[in-house]
């Protein structure tokens, strides 16, 4: 199979994507991905990893950290899922994505590699296996991994030398017809992704996840260290108010992790100046801002209430005061029923839509009236149902409010942004 585009990249894709139906939840992930790895040489053995897991903040976590340890003139690989504007962001070298022509024609090549295994792997089975292959064959000094869902079964979780380090962000509800149902199920999930003398870094948090993560650390004579936010910005010599508040507390995370790996004595000390830099660092869908015909858009993939919490307090820091207007599509699964009222008190109207595409999983949004009944309950709220993503985005941009925010998912991003070109015109 020959592959030229991006275009052709993501129809050679396609056919892995309905085995994550299929597969997730049924505790088959590591045994599946194991003969894969195997036949590819298992290229995780030879690099050294930084492993992130959490329910809110991974995804950003894992950019400063990839940009912090780049700072310090090392090669870095980062894999993030899912993706917002191209496929290419699940294999990053040195802060950008694998140019398209070198993404398609590594691809060729490992699609050839991988016909001989006697069962074909899912679709984030695969970009995984994938990225952690071109990191190997590009020589990085370290690779940055986002789990994919949870830790334990995650795919990125083959990944077990014993100088990993794991970095846990804030644990929260999410997947929880996966995951589990309640706080310590859902931490026993996160926390698997450490194995034997790994070291642990993360922010204490409730004494029922603290709980599970000292029985779990013990059992593996991994090593915890614990450190909390008040503690990373009082050590902390920058300004960080360039960042929204909950990214700050990410960015904090992130140079907790580059300190201690600073302290191992494997990388050089960063200026201050330096430091300032990382702080631009770029992350799709997370209050991303733009500025299209007069309108500041903001662009937050925020789809659990810890993440929409976290979202509006960082709103009102920086647009105090303002009501916006407000374009959603939530994922089926997700608990609408505790997003929708917080979104609701903040915002002047809301357009509830639709979206439908597939990544790791084929993605569905909720029924919009189901979603809009709930935004009506609050009193006052001006709020339209629209199936078409297309009229909505038109509707939000006709609306009298300067501000607007698109939130719920980081699948109505991604394709908003590529049909309505949003990135393009701003």
């Amino acid at each position: 199979m020959s592959i030229r585009t991006i275009a052709e990249a993501e129809a050679a894709l396609l056919p892995y994507v309905p085995l994550v139906a299929q597969l997730t939840g049924k505790g088959t992930t590591l045994e599946r991905i194991k003969p894969l790895m195997k036949l590819l040489g298992d290229p995780q053995d030879r690099l050294r990893i930084v492993h992130i897991a959490g329910t809110s903040g991974k995804t950003s976590t894992a950019y400063f950290t990839a940009a912090l340890v780049r700072a310090t003139g090392k090669k870095v690989g980062l894999t993030v899922s899912p993706h917002v504007d191209s496929v290419t962001e699940r294999v990053q070298i040195n802060g950008s994505p694998l140019p398209d022509h070198e993404f398609c024609k590594e691809l060729e090549t490992f699609l050839e590699i991988i016909q001989s295994l006697p069962q074909p792997p899912s679709y984030f089975e695969l970009l995984y296996s994938f990225a952690i292959w071109v990191f190997e064959r590009q020589g990085v000094d370290y690779a940055v991994i986002e789990t994919g869902m949870g830790g334990l079964l995650d795919a990125t979780n083959v990944a077990d030398r014993a100088d990993k380090v794991c970095v846990i962000t804030d644990i929260g509800f999410d997947h929880m017809h996966i995951l589990g149902y309640t706080l310590p199920e859902i931490a026993a999930q996160k926390i698997g992704i450490v194995h034997k003398n790994n070291v642990v870094l993360m922010y204490e948090q409730a004494n029922e996840i603290m709980q599970v993560v000292y029985n779990w650390v013990a059992k593996q004579q991994a090593t915890l260290n614990l450190t909390t936010e008040t503690a990373e910005r009082t050590a902390c010599a920058i300004d960080l108010t360039v960042l929204p508040l909950y990214q700050q507390r990410n960015w904090l995370l992130a140079y907790y992790v580059y300190k201690y790996l600073e302290n191992r004595g494997t990388l050089l000390h960063l200026t201050r100046q330096v430091l300032q830099q990382t702080l631009h660092t770029r992350i799709p869908g997370r209050m991303d801002t733009v500025r299209v015909r007069a309108k500041t858009i903001i662009m937050d993939g925020a789809h659990n209430e810890q993440k929409t919490a976290a979202f509006i307090t960082s709103f009102r820091q920086l647009y105090p005061g303002v009501k916006p207007a407000i374009m959603i599509a939530l994922k089926q699964g997700k608990e609408y029923q505790a997003v929708a009222p917080q979104l609701a008190t903040l915002a002047a109207r809301v357009f509830v839509t639709t979206f439908n595409t597939s990544q790791d999983l084929p993605a569905r949004s909720i029924d919009p009236q189901v979603l809009a009944k709930v935004f009506r309950r609050q009193a006052g709220l001006q709020v339209e149902s629209m199936a078409d993503q297309h009229i909505a985005f038109q509707a939000l941009l006709a609306a009298p409010e300067t501000v607007c925010i698109i939130t719920g998912s980081f699948y109505l991003l991604s394709q908003l942004r590529k049909n309505e070109r949003i990135l393009a015109e701003a």
